[in-house]
């Protein structure tokens, strides 16, 4: 391993491993909707795309690789084999891709729960959905850092938004053999759990994605008014 372990290679091992939870998540509602045939379908992802262990410590994981190399392994093999299983099961059940996008949803809820807990977030921080958004990027995978991730395209208080012109995850996906769009779908259930989680009022809206032929990915949270 060349150089040393600095607080950002570890800000994203935290995001590896909450990708590598989401699909814990979704391996447990399958298994849950399937029964003994969700095991039989696991067997033969996990074949091909063996599981990682990322309780070991990065330095471990990473072994003699170079920091930004191992860390975008570490990517690819987990973001890989999330696709990997959700094609695996949309292949077999019609309804696995819902399936997947609401456990993904319940996951995000959670995730953003603890962020707020975490964080020791106040009622304000909260109430903001630029606030919202910015601790999401400490959960969310989005890429590498020199990565054009997600980016602000306006920002208040009351409604948040951001674009992508390019999608990081879509060679992963489609190298595992899943439908763009159903991971787009799953992921961005996760991403409108994550705001609900922080504050029930906040909503998310995609109101364009790459994974659907549009020439840019635009989404925003949003703080619904009370009625």
């Amino acid at each position: 391993m060349s150089l040393v372990l600095g607080p950002i290679h570890y800000w994203m091992f935290g995001k590896i491993k909450t990708t590598e939870s989401r699909e814990s998540a979704i391996v447990s509602a399958f298994k849950e909707k399937y029964g003994a045939d969700a095991d039989k379908i696991l067997d033969q992802v996990y074949k091909k795309y063996p599981k990682t262990n990322n309780n070991k410590p990065l330095e471990e994981l990473l072994a003699n690789k170079s920091i930004h190399q191992g860390i975008q392994s570490l990517i690819v093999e987990v973001e890989t084999r999330e696709a990997a299983v959700v094609a695996a099961f949309c292949a077999k059940y019609p309804d696995a891709a819902k399936v997947a996008a609401d456990a993904a949803h319940k996951h995000g809820i959670s995730c953003g729960k603890e962020a707020v807990k975490s964080k020791g977030l106040s009622a304000a921080d909260c109430n903001n959905t630029s606030k919202a958004f910015e601790i999401m990027g400490d959960f969310h995978s989005d890429g590498m850092p020199c990565d054009r991730g997600a980016q602000v395209v306006s920002e208040s208080e009351k409604c948040t938004s951001w674009d992508h012109e390019s999608c990081v995850h879509e060679p992963y996906w489609k190298n595992a053999g899943a439908n763009f769009l159903t991971m787009c779908d799953i992921v961005n259930e996760w991403i409108a759990g994550f705001g609900e989680g922080v504050n029930p009022k906040i909503s998310y809206k995609r109101s364009k994605t790459l994974a659907a032929g549009d020439p840019s990915c635009l989404s925003s949270f949003e703080i619904k008014n009370d009625k």
